[in-house]
């Protein structure tokens, strides 16, 4: 742009010299079309610079937006994890808190983990595994039929599955603490193992059923379980360095 602004002076410096031999009128429309192109130039000139600032300025909101975005998702899912070491017993606690999976208006499914690392007692072929004791928390209106129990998920569409599943109505469950006009309560447990843990760190989608209940994880349920996995992947990492 601006070695365009230069050349066209240049050609007008050159025409200028011609004015002395030209008639007078000839020379004001030589005049008047040099400042109309000077004018020209320096309206795209002007254009040209506000535009580029103009969309720095757009793709910087973006950005930002975007940062202000991960770093608000990022602090949500931290806040839904709790890592807490006993200094006296050394046992290393991750438990991620009730998560919403299932939210139906005469249905609701939670889910909650705790891992323990570094617990005494365990047979040596156990001690460098992690183990996640998974809870599956059912409130509905009317009392929902599970069928065989058997937990199944689909990771990324590879399928892992972990058997039946331990559980049935909390006949002794506090009802206070169930959503108004809902009236059944079930609960379910199951385990992760390590290879298991190691699946969920790296899942993009979540697919799940419990007997008879199907379905799709969202985005930031999924965002949290891959969190958590990587948690107890780390700690569990300290844990056993910690005791080498």
């Amino acid at each position: 742009m601006i070695r365009g602004v230069i050349r066209d002076f240049e050609r007008n410096t050159l025409r200028a010299r011609l004015w002395v031999g030209q008639s007078p009128r000839s020379q004001f429309e030589n005049r008047k079309g040099y400042i109309m192109k000077a004018i020209l130039v320096c309206g795209l000139l002007f254009f040209t610079t506000g535009l580029i600032f103009f969309v720095s300025g757009q793709e910087r909101q973006r950005e930002e937006k975007s940062a202000a975005q991960a770093s608000d998702a990022a602090k949500s899912t931290s806040d839904q994890i709790v890592v807490k070491t006993d200094r006296f017993s050394g046992v290393t606690t991750v438990k991620l808190k009730p998560q919403v999976i299932l939210d139906k208006p005469d249905h609701q499914m939670t889910i909650d983990i705790e891992t323990k690392l570094g617990e005494k007692g365990q047979l040596d072929f156990e001690k460098d595994d992690a183990k996640a004791e998974v809870w599956f928390r059912s409130q509905s209106k009317d009392p929902v039929d599970f069928g065989d129990q058997e937990l199944h998920f689909l990771i990324d569409d590879k399928p892992l599955d972990l058997g039946k599943t331990p559980g049935g109505a909390n006949a002794y469950m506090d009802k206070s603490t169930l959503k108004p006009g809902f009236r059944s309560s079930k609960s379910f447990v199951s385990i992760f193992a390590r290879s298991d843990l190691e699946q969920f760190a790296k899942a993009k989608r979540i697919e799940m059923r419990l007997g008879s209940i199907e379905l799709t994880l969202g985005q930031p349920e999924v965002a949290i379980l891959r969190e958590y996995a990587n948690q107890v992947l780390a700690q569990h990492k300290i844990v056993r360095e910690r005791k080498q």
